[in-house]
């Protein structure tokens, strides 16, 4: 994929914590597990290439380098959810009309996880979607049907590239390091409402 960092402008616009929270891939224990779980999956199409991350190697990207590479943040977020050391490093970049809100994580100061989120000022047009899917299968996944809007890609050291089609556009990152393994042993079936909760919890919060 292009580099937004280097083709795009950094949007100066403030935005407060409270944005950055909704924004985190990793709000929960849950959905931890639910990324993590992604590494087994058998929807995983292997690809021939090994997935880069805005044109870096997975295991070139540590924080020392993160200004060097992608230039100043625009938050940096300590969540509150119980995973012990875990960062987000944000970055906010526009280039013409097209937005894109870039996430990255640590835990204990390792990268594992990546995510970009594609937007504009209104509903991000179909051309628009297109041109960025196809950027991606044309490196990764060249068979893929043009109808094709999400997907999961396996590189062959078993990092996952995957994609949500919503109002936005997510292009996702996993990077299948001893960090993911020891979090998938760390916290592995923590995070699950018990029987019922779920149906508790949503109804306190709506009524």
């Amino acid at each position: 994929m292009l580099s937004f960092f280097k083709s795009s402008k950094k949007k100066n616009t403030q935005k407060g914590k409270a944005f950055y929270e909704r924004e985190n891939l990793v709000q929960t224990i849950e959905e931890l597990n639910e990324i993590l779980s992604m590494l087994d999956s058998d929807d995983n199409i292997n690809g021939k290439d090994p997935l880069l991350f805005q044109g870096k190697e997975f295991n070139t990207i540590n924080k020392n380098i993160l200004e060097e590479y992608f230039g100043e943040e625009s938050f940096i977020l300590n969540p509150d959810n119980n995973i012990s050391e875990h960062e987000v490093y944000y970055y906010r970049i526009t280039s013409e009309h097209l937005k894109f809100l870039i996430q990255i994580h640590f835990i204990d100061n390792q990268f594992f996880l990546a995510g970009t989120k594609v937007y504009s000022d209104s509903l991000l047009s179909n051309n628009d979607k297109q041109r960025v899917i196809k950027n991606i299968t044309n490196k990764y996944y060249p068979e893929a049907d043009s109808n094709l809007t999400e997907f999961n890609i396996v590189d062959p050291e078993g990092n996952i590239l995957w994609t949500k089609d919503d109002i936005f556009y997510h292009i996702n990152y996993l990077y299948n390091n001893s960090t993911c393994q020891q979090l998938k042993k760390q916290y592995f079936g923590l995070g699950k409402p018990q029987s019922g909760q779920e149906i508790k919890n949503t109804l306190d919060s709506l009524i």
